[in-house]
């Protein structure tokens, strides 16, 4: 499941690397990465990393 979504991001990355941007949706792009990959983080050490 986990590779399944990697995959995916991977796909979607290099098909938004291959569209036409100019610095500004740059920019947005990687921060909603960068979001979704905080999101992710946070809910898995919430979820597996209980004390």
């Amino acid at each position: 499941m986990k590779l399944h979504r990697a995959a995916t991001l991977v796909a979607l990355l290099l098909v938004a690397g291959f569209a036409n941007f100019d610095s500004r949706s740059l920019i947005a792009l990687i921060v909603v990465v960068l979001a979704a990959a905080a999101g992710g983080v946070g809910f898995s050490w919430k979820r597996y990393y209980k004390r």
